[in-house]
């Protein structure tokens, strides 16, 4: 591990205190979620996620929404994407439990792993309570017998493969959310999601710092531009 033990948690501290902050305002959110659902449904057009002509600015660079959203995806609603959501942040918890009972983990390490489990869980959860029932409360199969090989593969290997993984898990699970940002209208679905993407972030950082990463390794605009880091709902669907 190229960063401390006690640096490691020190970061999962701050991280910890983000996701905290972030969840004081999610039964607020999810709330008004549901008060714009309710006035939506009578204008049918309005409860669809859609695609407009803007973009979305992610530092020096420029996304235009229609880029990160796949077509079959079109046609969902915000419950149905947050249905998604669910099930992609519940795939990471059980990959996060595997990890952390494999006995191939550091104590510091095992640790961290665990309080980014928990801040998946409630992510599923928040999303859960935004998705108006849709919701399975399950991973999703498509998607864990999709990574289960690779995880497997990692657990094998050792400390260092388990952080590539999780570190791989985390920035699919951002990509996805900016895939959200940019297919969602609804203001509170928005802030919803905003408020999850920069904990997910940090989880990758954090991951990354422990491997010795890069500045460019730790943030690779390159998988948002090019459209193919983000989980596909059309490619995993709820079951």
């Amino acid at each position: 591990m190229e960063i401390s033990e006690r640096e490691l948690l020190s970061l999962a501290g701050e991280v910890d205190d983000l996701h905290r902050q972030g969840m004081e305002t999610m039964h607020e959110e999810i709330r008004a979620l549901h008060a714009e659902t309710r006035g939506f449904r009578r204008r049918s057009a309005r409860n669809r996620a859609a695609v407009g002509g803007g973009a979305l600015s992610v530092g020096g660079l420029t996304i235009p929404f229609a880029r990160v959203l796949p077509v079959a995806a079109q046609s969902l609603t915000y419950g149905d994407i947050a249905a998604f959501a669910e099930s992609v942040e519940l795939v990471a918890v059980e990959a996060y439990k595997a990890a952390a009972g494999s006995g191939k983990l550091q104590a510091g390490v095992k640790t961290v792993g665990e309080i980014f489990a928990t801040h998946h869980q409630a992510h599923a959860q928040a999303f859960a309570g935004a998705s108006g029932g849709k919701a399975t409360g399950k991973p999703n199969a498509r998607l864990l017998t999709a990574v289960g090989p690779d995880l497997t593969a990692a657990i094998a290997a050792g400390q260092t493969k388990i952080l590539e993984f999780a570190q791989e898990v985390e920035n699919m699970a951002t990509a996805t959310y900016m895939f959200a940002l940019g297919a969602l209208q609804s203001t509170a679905a928005l802030q919803l999601t905003a408020s999850i993407l920069p904990v997910e972030s940090q989880h990758a950082t954090i991951l990354g710092m422990a491997l010795g990463q890069s500045g460019a390794q730790l943030f690779p605009t390159a998988a948002f531009e090019t459209d193919t880091a983000k989980i596909d709902p059309a490619m995993f669907p709820v079951a």
